[in-house]
């Protein structure tokens, strides 16, 4: 069996694939932009995409518009591009946290969550589900409002492959991994 588990966000979507035949975990991290680090960073189970976010800060409200809707349909394209490569038999996301935005950010991140779902329903799987943020921490590391560097410190210790990696922001990741694995 195959499980995809996905974080989903504007700047970094990160994504687990678990192959239980295997044992075997594999990452993605869709981001907004490359840094150096990103660029430098090599490791056989983690692959980094950047999807070459539009920047629209200055732009006039239909042209922010588009831009946003262009990001979106973007991770989009490679979330699918990953479902197709992997063919997971369940996909579990995790949900909007609706208290940590702001009002802008949340519905860009809303309008992301649900435009992921559809893709998902496109690709035809049928065993999906979204886990509330908290209850994704809670199963993880016992406490839904824990830091991000303890969720990080638990799954280096349960995934032995990405436990020496200091070069790149791993928060989304640590995420994907325990969305794939709750119960």
């Amino acid at each position: 069996m195959v499980i995809m588990g996905i974080d989903p966000s504007i700047n970094c979507t990160g994504i687990c694939i678990y192959d239980d035949v295997n044992d075997i975990h594999y990452y993605y991290m869709i981001v907004a932009k490359m840094t150096k680090k990103m660029q430098q960073f090599d490791n056989q189970y983690v692959k980094i995409i950047s999807y070459g976010k539009h920047e629209y800060s200055k732009d006039d409200y239909q042209t922010k518009e588009y831009k946003k809707s262009v990001n979106i349909d973007s991770i989009c394209y490679y979330i699918r591009d990953i479902i197709q490569h992997h063919e997971p038999d369940i996909i579990q996301m995790e949900g909007i946290s609706y208290g940590s935005k702001g009002s802008s950010a949340l519905a860009d991140l809303a309008g992301l969550s649900y435009a992921i779902r559809l893709t998902i329903l496109h690709e035809s799987i049928l065993n999906f589900n979204v886990i509330a943020p908290t209850s994704v921490k809670k199963f993880a590391v016992g406490n839904g409002g824990v830091e991000k560097d303890v969720m990080i410190a638990s799954w280096k210790k349960l995934d032995k492959n990405i436990s020496n990696i200091t070069e790149i922001k791993l928060d989304d990741l640590a995420d994907s991994y325990f969305i794939t694995h709750f119960k």
